[in-house]
């Protein structure tokens, strides 16, 4: 159908310890029957009026500390590949609620130092946008500087294209698309012999009013018809399709009218030329 999958990853549950974490996050990403798009990391607290808070208290159960997370977490990032995106990491629940288990509200900031202690990093694409980076360091976007980078792996069945437009100077992250191609589908719309879906589109960077253009933003600078076009290519020329259908949102329907496509049940149709 297209739709992206996002996954919570819940390390320190019982009867799981840190190698079996580790496993089971290395498994979601080199299995292809997962391969998530996004993830959540959320470690197992221990709160008042739980299972887990009765478990705790007769020693049958030991969370995570947070010194245990940190590094754990921290682990985790430096095997998520660049075309998925952590979400987020902890739940947001005040920690005077939490009575074992991480108790510091600033894990993600913790792994992050963890990482930089040890000269790792996260490949992700929330650690490689480019509104991130710039927080971090002055980023001037020059257009000689930015390319296409294409990853292709297998996910469920089929082939999946990630497309990314990256500052390279920087390596810092502009915009991407998820391309599918698509082998058996119950959408009567996608039931064509040669077709590919564009799952998601979109170029980071603070929101800017349709119609409006702004000197220091990314937004409507023709950087997502740039990725569009190159998904066209790729589905004409390395896949032989000539059906590229799009899985959009309503506010934006009309952007992909305006570049050449047409309704098609709830997806958005266009008819690549050979």
């Amino acid at each position: 159908a297209g739709l992206k999958v996002c996954y919570h990853m819940m390390p320190g549950l019982p009867g799981s310890n840190i190698q079996k974490d580790v496993d089971s996050f290395l498994e979601i990403f080199e299995n292809s029957d997962f391969k998530p798009d996004m993830i959540k990391i959320y470690p197992t607290l221990t709160i008042k009026g739980t299972g887990l808070y009765d478990m705790w208290k007769k020693e049958e159960y030991e969370p995570l500390s947070t010194e245990s997370a940190t590094k754990l977490v921290a682990d985790f990032k430096t095997y998520v590949p660049e075309w998925v995106r952590i979400q987020r990491i902890q739940r947001d629940v005040p920690s005077q609620f939490i009575d074992a288990g991480v108790d510091k509200s600033n894990l993600r900031q913790l792994v992050h130092k963890e990482l930089r202690e040890h000269g790792l990093e996260c490949r992700c694409i929330r650690c490689r946008e480019i509104g991130h980076k710039s927080l971090k360091e002055k980023i001037e976007i020059k257009d000689e500087d930015i390319g296409i980078d294409t990853i292709f792996y297998e996910a469920s069945e089929s082939e999946e294209v990630f497309i990314s437009l990256v500052e390279e100077e920087y390596d810092a992250l502009i915009g991407f698309l998820r391309l599918r191609d698509i082998n058996e589908s119950h959408r009567a719309e996608l039931d064509k012999d040669s077709c590919m879906i564009i799952r998601e589109l979109r170029v980071v960077g603070r929101e800017i009013p349709i119609g409006k253009k702004s000197k220091k933003e990314i937004q409507h600078k023709g950087f997502g018809k740039d990725l569009i076009d190159e998904a066209e290519r790729i589905c004409s020329e390395e896949y032989d399709k000539k059906h590229l259908f799009v899985l959009s949102g309503l506010g934006v329907k009309q952007y992909y009218r305006n570049l050449g496509f047409k309704n098609n049940g709830i997806y958005l149709y266009k008819k690549i030329a050979s």
